[in-house]
């Protein structure tokens, strides 16, 4: 009995915890989506747990284990990037974040991050990625220019990367940008804490050496995007790269 009646309080307050970000800010993706899906089954499952076999009862254990590996395991590598806090990098690179219909303010928090680190180290620049948002702005990497010159960040210390997609080509085309500019491969990545790990990996991967400058992330914002980036890190790791 106890078991049922703390399952179904999961279920519950899972279900609130993932449906914040979409009825406070209309935002939905695979994190709340997936997390609604298993808050609603683990409600379920505690209402009507005399149903299920003993068998069935030991495979969702399992399987329940192992997500909590899963959890354990990427929360680790996340808090290591995320505690590898730039110092002294001269160049800074700020991946896109948008929303279809608004800037998100994710990508507004990024901003304020990456213009604190540039106004305190006044000889870094920054490298501005992102293509085509949203439906109210040209690209990405225009607004966070834009928003940057706000803060008193000179446009000449801004390179603009305006047709990546993605985290990946963001980092991709970060680097060819300091390639071409012959600016230094020791980068601090302005992002929220729960992308760092990823974005960081991926600069490795094109031989840069990441740090991290860290931007806050609302609280309820923080489970849907947690579980969001968990799937995009195992999916990396199983797709080919080109």
């Amino acid at each position: 009995m106890i078991i049922r009646i703390l399952l179904m309080i999961i279920g519950i307050a899972g279900i609130v915890i993932f449906y914040l970000p979409l009825g406070r800010k209309g935002i939905i993706n695979t994190g709340n989506v997936v997390g609604m899906i298993v808050s609603i089954l683990v409600l379920l499952f505690g209402t009507f747990s005399w149903l299920f076999s003993r068998a069935f009862k030991i495979g969702l254990l399992v399987i329940i284990l192992i997500i909590l590996i899963l959890i354990i395991l990427i929360n680790c590598k996340m808090s290591k990037a995320k505690n590898n806090i730039a110092r002294n990098q001269s160049v800074v690179i700020i991946p896109g974040c948008t929303s279809k219909y608004y800037i998100s303010e994710m990508l507004n928090d990024r901003v304020k991050a990456a213009a604190r680190y540039l106004d305190k180290h006044e000889d870094a620049v920054a490298i501005a990625c992102g293509g085509k948002g949203n439906e109210y702005y040209d690209t990405e990497a225009e607004y966070i220019a834009g928003e940057l010159a706000k803060y008193g960040i000179a446009k000449s210390r801004i390179a603009l990367d305006t047709t990546s997609v993605n985290t990946y080509e963001n980092i991709r085309n970060a680097r060819k940008i300091i390639t071409e500019k012959k600016l230094s491969t020791d980068v601090a990545i302005a992002t929220n804490e729960f992308h760092q790990y990823r974005a960081a990996d991926f600069a490795k991967k094109f031989r840069m050496e990441p740090a991290a400058i860290n931007a806050r992330t609302e609280k309820y914002l923080y489970p849907t995007f947690f579980v969001r980036e968990m799937f995009a890190i195992i999916i990396w790791q199983f797709r080919i790269k080109k």
